[in-house]
């Protein structure tokens, strides 16, 4: 299987900005997309917007998930969604319910595609990084002060089963910890790698246009971070008229 999954997570807060994401992820594909499916993840108590999944649909072969986590809050809540997307990816696959996709991509509704052809590009930069089976997490590193250096959550995760068993069976985050800062040595021992073209502007309030045509030019397709619709307004107008 040479596809991608995209699992985008979303609660009852970001779902406008969220939905917004996808529709725009769909409609800057120009046909049916086959390099990959789509995955919505809503948490227990936020109920999925039927018409933007069926939008997505027109352009994707689509899943939906309830999690049924019941963790709420930061950074729990994030933890609770991006472990039952691991959780639904390992079971399904296993039981040969879905593709056994080649990676899947956990992304947020602060996240922002800036090229046409981020899909491809992002999914062929993977094959690059995880040729050889060394690599099994892809994404931005992000360090600060007082801060270990992690892959930011919004990456690239192998779907080798054995890999994604010892993610849902393996390991465990305490309370008030993200799972990509506390899990960040074991992913390193596991093979992890930046991968191009992927930007992190974690908690950004807003950018300006000229901003992100300078990311453009350095070569970002995917951007993660920005907290309003700046991003998502600059895209739908740079990649769509």
């Amino acid at each position: 299987m040479n596809k991608i999954l995209l699992a985008l997570q979303y609660w009852e807060r970001d779902k406008a900005q969220a939905m917004e994401l996808a529709r725009l992820i769909a409609d800057i594909e120009p046909t049916h997309c086959s390099a990959a499916d789509f995955l919505f993840v809503h948490r227990f108590d936020c109920k999925p917007d039927e018409a933007a999944i069926n939008h997505v649909g027109r352009k994707f072969n689509v899943h939906k998930y309830r999690s049924p986590r019941r963790e709420t809050g930061w950074p729990d809540g994030c933890n609770g969604l991006w472990y039952s997307t691991m959780e639904w990816a390992y079971h399904m696959i296993e039981a040969k319910k879905i593709p056994a996709y080649k990676a899947v991509l956990t992304f947020e509704a602060d996240c922002v595609p800036l090229r046409r052809d981020w899909i491809n590009y992002l999914s062929e930069r993977w094959d690059e990084l995880a040729k050889g089976g060394k690599v099994f997490i892809a994404g931005r590193k992000v360090e600060s002060v007082g801060v270990h250096e992690h892959i930011n959550g919004n990456a690239f995760f192998s779907c080798d089963l054995n890999f994604l068993k010892w993610v849902v069976k393996g390991t465990r985050v305490p309370p008030g910890v993200g799972w990509d800062y506390h899990l960040a040595g074991e992913f390193r021992r596991r093979g992890w790698a930046e991968i191009p073209g992927l930007e992190c502007r974690w908690g950004t309030k807003t950018l300006t246009d000229e901003f992100l045509r300078e990311e453009l030019e350095r070569g970002v397709v995917f951007l993660h971070g920005v907290k309003d619709r700046s991003a998502l307004t600059f895209s739908r107008k740079h990649l769509l008229t």
